[in-house]
């Protein structure tokens, strides 16, 4: 989405480029270093507006590359409605409707004024849509009911999350927050209690314990695009919006389909730098009943051209199939990608 689409329903008009961007600035000060005033861009029209030109339009595209990522149908969308708790002004609500203008969307917002940037925006973008903030639990069931927790958890922290799933009486959650060890340290004692009555679709191939300590947190990386307008804010701003890290969770009460699996299934937790022969990475896979760590190693020998290029672009958060050749040392082992 381009800034200059979003601009005529700002609530706040800036007078000039530089005013936006000092507003950012203030606003990301108070976010990392002025943590007294974080809450501001709740408050003030002008910093919410800010809040929209920047991490509304860097935001929006995570929710697509999350669903790539997880290997979500995105035409599955349509089975639920759609519950966006901690919505701000609509992020994922609007990149939500970006995929589909038809979903049945339902915000849950405290702030007023990011609530009145919210109906702004939709009204002017997506006229007509089925999508409201609410502050009622709608009793009837029509449809499975997806709940989205867009950079909302870590800062509802656990009691409120869980609350909030069993109020609304969830059917599926999906978790998009930022790659941070306080975020790990929330989304995986979330995940014990989460285990007991969902299915745990993405990350995680199990519902054993976590083998990771919050010292080796486990996060992935979204490679995202901006329209030229909104890079060229990001670099006045100082701030690369392309490379994010994230924590992204997905549960569904819906079992999940392992038939096609030829292998051993495992999930990259960290990409290491590769070397002339080979490429290794920190995997998590399930050897007998429980999850484990162990370091991969694919030798480059004997590979394509086009499967290198393709084993270059792996990020940490990707999906692999492969066999085990060889117990290299304690915790590393070399491969074959099936």
């Amino acid at each position: 989405m381009q800034l200059e689409q979003v601009k005529p329903y700002l609530n706040y008009e800036f007078s000039s480029e530089q005013e936006l961007v000092k507003s950012i600035e203030e606003m990301s000060f108070n976010f990392t270093r002025n943590r007294e005033k974080i809450n501001d861009y709740l408050k003030d029209p002008r910093l919410c507006a800010a809040y929209v030109c920047f991490y509304l339009l860097t935001n929006m595209p995570k929710l697509k590359a999350a669903l790539n990522l997880i290997r979500f149908n995105e035409d599955e969308l349509s089975d639920f409605d759609i519950y966006d708790f901690g919505a701000g002004p609509g992020t994922f609500s609007l990149a939500l409707l970006e995929i589909n203008k038809n979903l049945e969307i339902k915000a849950i917002e405290k702030s007023p004024v990011m609530i009145k940037q919210g109906e702004s925006l939709v009204r002017g973008l997506f006229p007509g849509s089925s999508f409201e903030y609410i502050n009622t639990i709608p009793k009837i069931k029509t449809k499975s009911r997806l709940g989205i927790f867009g950079h909302s958890a870590n800062e509802m922290g656990e009691s409120i999350t869980l609350d909030y799933i069993s109020r609304y009486d969830l059917d599926a959650i999906l978790f998009l927050e930022p790659g941070t060890k306080q975020s790990f340290s929330i989304l995986k004692n979330l995940r014990t209690e989460l285990v007991k009555k969902f299915n745990l679709h993405y990350p995680c191939l199990d519902k054993s314990d976590c083998p990771l300590t919050l010292d080796d947190w486990c996060h992935q990386y979204l490679q995202i695009s901006h329209d030229k307008s909104v890079e060229r804010l990001t670099q006045l701003v100082k701030k690369d919006r392309r490379h994010l890290p994230m924590c992204i969770h997905y549960y569904n009460k819906k079992e999940i389909d392992e038939s096609q699996h030829k292998g051993i299934k495992a999930h990259i937790t960290r990409v290491y730098p590769s070397t002339k022969f080979s490429f290794e990475w920190q995997i998590c896979y399930k050897e007998k009943e429980s999850l484990i760590i162990k370091d991969l190693q694919i030798m480059t020998r004997g590979l394509k051209k086009s499967k290198i290029k393709e084993l270059q672009n792996i990020l940490a958060g990707d999906h692999i199939e492969f066999k085990i050749l060889k117990e290299l040392e304690q915790n590393k082992i070399r491969g074959e990608l099936l």
